[in-house]
C-alpha cells in the first residue's frame, strides 16, 4: 500500500444535523413560493460562480422538467449582469447561492437583480453577509463542510413549494418524504462508500488526466468534483464532460492503458445515458470508478422519490474522492495558489 502523505480527514460528523437544518425550512420555502405566485413570477434565475452555479443544476432540471409556466434558467454570476439582466424584472425569481455570501460576481448579480425588481433569495452558509443583505429572503445551511447537499436539499424544497404553489401535477408529499429522510440516508451513504472510495483512488490518483462524467441532476456534481476539487483544490488535470456527449469525442480516449474515468451515475430521467457509459467502460475501459446512485441503500427514502433526492446524497459521497486524493498527493486541500491570495 502507498504511504500516505498526508492523513485522510475523517468524514464530517455534521452531515445529519446540517440536512435537518434545511430540511427544517420548508415553512420558508412555501412563504417565497406563496409571493412568487402573488406577483406572477414567470422566470426563475438560478446565478452563482463554480460551484454554487454547479449546485443550481439538480433544480434547474427539475424546474423545466415540469409544466409550470416557468422559465427556468441557471447562469453563471459573472455572465448573468452581462447576458440576461435586460429579461430580469418584478416578475422575475432570482436565486443567487454562494458559500461565504461574498462571492463578488454573484453579490453584484443579486444586486443588479433587487435594483431591477427581482424577487431575490440568497443561498448560503449564513444571513450575515452581502449577499444576504441583497435578498428579500435567506435560505442558510450554517455548514462549513456539508455544502453541496445542503444547497440541493434547499433548492429541493423550494422546487416543490413552487409545485405546490402553481398547482402542478407532482406527488409533492412523496418527494418531501424522501427530503425528510435523506439526512440520515446521506450519512449513511457515506460511511457505506468509504472503502470503496479509497481502493478507487489509489488506483486512478497519479493518473496524467481524469475524466469526470455524469448527466441530469449530477452534471454539476461532475463540474464540481472536477473543476472545484480535483483541479482548484488538488491541481490534478481533469476534463470533465457530459455523459451525454461522451460518445461525440471523449470516449475515443479510453482504453486499457490510459484515461481513468470516475461516472456519476444517477437514477433520474437520463438514467439510459448513464447505462450506455457504464457497458462501455465495462468492455474498454480500466480502472474507472462508477459511484453510482443506485447502488446507495438511503434506508428511508421512498423508491419513487430517489430519482428526486438521490443526488444530495452522491454530493456528500463524491466529495470524499477528494478527501481521499488529498492523502495520496499530498496536497492541502485548504491551499490556493492564488485564492484569496492576489487580486484577479
Amino acid at each position: 500500500m502507498t504511504a500516505l502523505a498526508l492523513p485522510l480527514r475523517p468524514v464530517t460528523t455534521d452531515i445529519v444535523p446540517t440536512l435537518r437544518t434545511t430540511v427544517g425550512q420548508r415553512a420558508l420555502t412555501q412563504e417565497i413560493a406563496a409571493e412568487a405566485v402573488r406577483r406572477e413570477v414567470d422566470t426563475v434565475f438560478f446565478v452563482g460562480m463554480g460551484g454554487s452555479w454547479a449546485s443550481s443544476v439538480p433544480a434547474t432540471l427539475t424546474l423545466a422538467g415540469t409544466a409550470t409556466g416557468l422559465a427556468v434558467h441557471n447562469v453563471n454570476a459573472a455572465e448573468f449582469v452581462l447576458t440576461h439582466l435586460g429579461r430580469v424584472g418584478a416578475r422575475s425569481l432570482v436565486v443567487a447561492s454562494s458559500h461565504s455570501g461574498g462571492t463578488p460576481e454573484t453579490v453584484a448579480a443579486a444586486q443588479a437583480a433587487a435594483r431591477a425588481g427581482a424577487l431575490v433569495v440568497s443561498v448560503a452558509r449564513d444571513d450575515e453577509n452581502p449577499l444576504a443583505d441583497a435578498a428579500r429572503h435567506q435560505l442558510v445551511y450554517g455548514s462549513e463542510k456539508t455544502a453541496t447537499s445542503a444547497k440541493y436539499e434547499l433548492l429541493e424544497e423550494l422546487s416543490c413549494s413552487l409545485f405546490e404553489a402553481v398547482g402542478a401535477d407532482v406527488d409533492v408529499a412523496t418527494v418531501r418524504a424522501g427530503l425528510d429522510a435523506i439526512p440520515e440516508a446521506t450519512a449513511a451513504a457515506v460511511d457505506a462508500t468509504e472503502e470503496q472510495t479509497r481502493a478507487a483512488v489509489a488506483k486512478i490518483y497519479d493518473a496524467d488526466n481524469l475524466f469526470v462524467l455524469g448527466t441530469g441532476r449530477l452534471l454539476g456534481l461532475a463540474y464540481m468534483l472536477s473543476v472545484c476539487y480535483l483541479v482548484e483544490m488538488q491541481r490534478q488535470k481533469s476534463t470533465h464532460f457530459n455523459s451525454a456527449d461522451f460518445f461525440h469525442g471523449p470516449f475515443e480516449m479510453v482504453d486499457e492503458v490510459s484515461t481513468p474515468v470516475i461516472h456519476l451515475a444517477g437514477e433520474d430521467e437520463t438514467r439510459p445515458i448513464s447505462d450506455r457509459v457504464n457497458r462501455f467502460l465495462g468492455r474498454y475501459g480500466r480502472d474507472h470508478y462508477v459511484l453510482d446512485s443506485a447502488s446507495l441503500a438511503l434506508p428511508g427514502v421512498p423508491d419513487e422519490a430517489r430519482p428526486r433526492v438521490a443526488h444530495i446524497a452522491m454530493a456528500s459521497v463524491a466529495s470524499r474522492i477528494a478527501y481521499h486524493f488529498e492523502p495520496m498527493t499530498g496536497h492541502d486541500l485548504d491551499i490556493r495558489r492564488y485564492m484569496y491570495k492576489v487580486e484577479y
